[in-house]
């Protein structure tokens, strides 16, 4: 990861980081109780343009979500990037629960700054929060199915 992480976060990163959780299919089963719980672990992260957030191949250690700025998702092989996302759209939630080896390569595509999530600490969040653990699970599990078939 080539970004810097930011010293804390305002009122106003922190309610648009809380409402963009609750609107995302991995967290949005959380009562506000328990998302509350998360977002103490989130880190504001700032990446210059062109920056490498993660790579294809490399462990799968975090999650992140675009809060300015965009990415371009590409895979090794193709020809056309996979995926351009923009603020509020999030990339590597899978990672989290099943520490799989990334399966793209993500830059931005313009100075960006964007909440993360690493792995350790969301193990550690897990280990408090039981609660919160078994409901994103069977939130992951459904969405890798759902991946397998497609």
């Amino acid at each position: 990861m080539d970004g810097i992480v930011l010293d804390g976060m305002g009122e106003k990163e922190y309610l648009w980081l809380e409402r963009g959780l609750k609107k995302m299919g991995f967290f949005s089963k959380l009562s506000l109780k328990n998302l509350a719980g998360v977002l103490p672990y989130m880190a504001l992260v700032r990446f210059d343009k062109g920056a490498t957030v993660c790579a294809e191949g490399e462990p799968g250690d975090g999650f992140y979500l675009i809060y300015e700025g965009g990415v371009s998702v590409t895979k090794e092989g193709w020809d056309k990037p996979v995926a351009s996302l923009k603020p509020g759209e999030f990339f590597g939630e899978m990672s989290l629960l099943f520490r799989q080896p990334r399966t793209a390569t993500v830059r931005t595509t313009k100075p960006s700054r964007l909440f993360a999530l690493h792995a350790k600490d969301f193990a550690r969040m897990l280990k408090k929060n039981p609660t919160v653990a078994r409901t994103l699970r069977g939130v992951a599990e459904s969405r890798r199915k759902e991946l397998a078939q497609s």
